[in-house]
């Protein structure tokens, strides 16, 4: 018998609609408080994500795929072997999977018309994000720390897409160190690590 969080799941993305927790509560006949908690454990696992405007939860494969952009090619790798050249590609493979869409180098308009290509982009552009390297930053916190704020800023204004977010692949004790005093900027822009196949949500 399914669960309640899959029963979510599948009644938002066979009707390919955002319901706030009151819509779902009736159309499961189930209490909204236990919608509501549910919700926010399929939204920490990545299986729903929350529709800013309105508050209300979709599933991130519920609405058909939209052209945002052409996929942007990509630049050529630096030397085989490198992690910065590698990383990108096996963060779209996690995420993706993770979230059950397909997240590809896209262009993502940032207002004033601005395109900014972004590494993992879904295709309807309600998903977008970035990989942040700091490595050949310099070795100061300073220039790495406003790499790091810089990057929050540029995703944090892609409009129209619910789920905005940065994986960073190296550099722990730097991003600790930058959350601990700069977290309440982050204004819903989510923080991921990666290493390995093992995927940790820091903010």
């Amino acid at each position: 018998m399914p669960t309640l969080g899959e029963r979510i799941v599948e009644h938002l993305t066979t009707k390919g609609a955002s319901l706030d927790d009151g819509e779902l509560a009736d159309a499961l006949g189930v209490h909204r408080p236990v919608v509501a908690e549910t919700c926010r454990q399929l939204e920490a696992q990545g299986l729903v994500v929350r529709n800013m405007a309105g508050g209300t939860r979709s599933a991130v494969a519920a609405s058909p795929p939209v052209a945002v952009g052409t996929p942007v090619t990509p630049a050529p790798p630096p030397a085989p072997g490198s992690s910065r050249a590698t990383f990108p590609a096996h963060a779209r493979r996690v995420l993706s999977a993770r979230w059950g869409t397909s997240l590809q180098r896209r262009h993502a308009v940032l207002p004033g018309g601005v395109a900014e290509a972004f590494e993992l982009v879904s295709g309807n552009g309600r998903i977008v994000g970035d990989v942040v390297w700091l490595a050949g930053l310099g070795p100061s916190y300073e220039d790495r720390a406003a790499a790091i704020g810089q990057a929050v800023l540029i995703v944090g204004h892609v409009p129209n897409a619910d789920r905005r977010f940065l994986v960073f692949g190296e550099d722990w004790d730097i991003l600790t160190r930058w959350l601990a005093r700069y977290r309440a900027l982050l204004d819903g822009v989510e923080l991921w690590f990666l290493a390995g196949d093992d995927l940790e949500r820091l903010a």
